[in-house]
């Protein structure tokens, strides 16, 4: 018996950010337009343009999603004395093992008249408060985003056990050189 989820009950806008990651990872880009995510979000399109005024307002709504999520990664690490950067590259990799979706909104990111910066200082703070090393800790930092971000873009680059073996191996470079 599988259980179903009352969509009505869950909020419009976390239904119509749900439903744009969701079109995000399965139609790409070319698949991300208003009408698509209303429709999949059960909304009319009036509807998603009372919470979102425009696509890049959505794109942007998405974003800070993100960010909030990856702050509250990043709270949870220190709360837990882990090592921050160690905790973001343990996100990742989960995130590329389920298919990408928490990340998708960076794919958008060249579709928005003005950049997240709210996300451009979460990635500048995580690279300063990861430690030592801030050439590696930056390295370390983009290789994981690159291969969540070729997963995305479906570049059939290295299969899942390689991607399972690159992560294994970033940690442990992090952990040696922390």
């Amino acid at each position: 018996m599988t259980v179903q989820t009352d969509r009505s009950s869950i909020p419009a806008r976390d239904r119509i950010l749900d439903a744009a990651e969701d079109l995000i990872c399965t139609g790409g880009i070319a698949g991300f337009t208003l009408d698509a995510v209303a429709l999949a979000a059960g909304l009319s399109k009036g509807g998603l343009l009372y919470h979102f005024s425009s696509k890049d307002s959505l794109i942007s709504g998405l974003q800070h999603r993100m960010a909030l999520r990856l702050e509250q990664t990043l709270r949870d690490a220190e709360r837990q004395r882990e090592p921050i950067l160690e905790a973001f590259i343990r996100e990742l990799r989960q995130d590329y093992e389920t298919g990408g979706r928490r990340f998708a909104p960076l794919l958008l990111a060249r579709e928005q008249q003005n950049p997240c910066y709210e996300l451009q200082a979460l990635m500048t703070c995580l690279v300063q408060r990861s430690g030592q090393g801030g050439k590696e800790a930056t390295l370390l930092l983009l290789a994981s985003l690159g291969m969540v971000l070729t997963s995305l873009a479906r570049l059939p680059c290295i299969d899942p056990q390689q991607a399972a073996e690159l992560f294994d191996e970033m940690l442990a470079t992090r952990a040696k050189h922390p």
